[in-house]
């Protein structure tokens, strides 16, 4: 591999000199003996080494999978605007993954509603599908709670199911309290939900 350091560009620079014109660069442990044509070849090889360290730093800045700093910044105002900014003490590597994330969503599935809820809340929540059984499972009673699989009048985290609900979810934050759902959170979760269907989102303090 070349060398692009500021000596290794004075020396390509001082192999194009005529032969006999100046000495031959010194070998290892031996003494410069043209020390004024070395000084001037290194000024020229420090620009050299500049340019060649930029021109390598903005080719990685032509690439998301490889832009740093500012760059990412700049990458997000241009395709998001305001929509997607870097969090204070954001990491380019955790901002990159944001990045793509918006540029190749995934949307309209259940998971990722799931997955929005997690990331905004920082832990999983709960999801129920009134029409989904393995949510609501079927309506039993305490005598018999599990002809409904665990689920029943009069027991416990009891959801009941409806097929005259379709399109509907229900979404259960655990934030630690009961305020109302962040604005944030409820307008990502609608940018995930599929046209047409509703999200009921309460914060609860705790799921279980």
């Amino acid at each position: 591999m070349a060398d692009t350091t500021q000596n290794g560009f004075a020396l390509r620079i001082r192999r194009l000199l005529p032969a006999g014109w100046f000495p031959s660069p010194p070998a290892a442990g031996q003494t410069e003996q043209a020390p004024v044509l070395n000084a001037l070849l290194q000024g020229f090889g420090s620009v050299f080494a500049w340019v060649w360290e930029l021109w390598a730093e903005t080719t990685d800045q032509t690439r998301l999978a490889t832009m740093t700093g500012p760059f990412l910044d700049m990458f997000a105002a241009d395709f998001f605007g305001t929509l997607l900014t870097r969090n204070p003490g954001e990491s380019d590597d955790a901002f990159r993954a944001r990045i793509e994330e918006a540029l190749f969503p995934s949307l309209g599935t259940r998971p990722d509603v799931v997955n929005t809820i997690a990331d905004e809340v920082g832990a999983a929540g709960r999801v129920i599908e009134p029409r989904n059984a393995t949510d609501c499972k079927g309506i039993a009673s305490m005598a018999s709670p599990a002809i409904g699989g665990g689920y029943g009048y009069g027991v416990a985290a009891l959801r009941y199911g409806s097929r005259g609900a379709p399109y509907q979810l229900f979404a259960q934050l655990p934030t630690g309290d009961t305020n109302q759902p962040a604005t944030q959170t409820l307008d990502r979760i609608t940018a995930v939900m599929p046209a047409g269907t509703i999200a009921w989102v309460q914060d609860v303090e705790t799921l279980d």
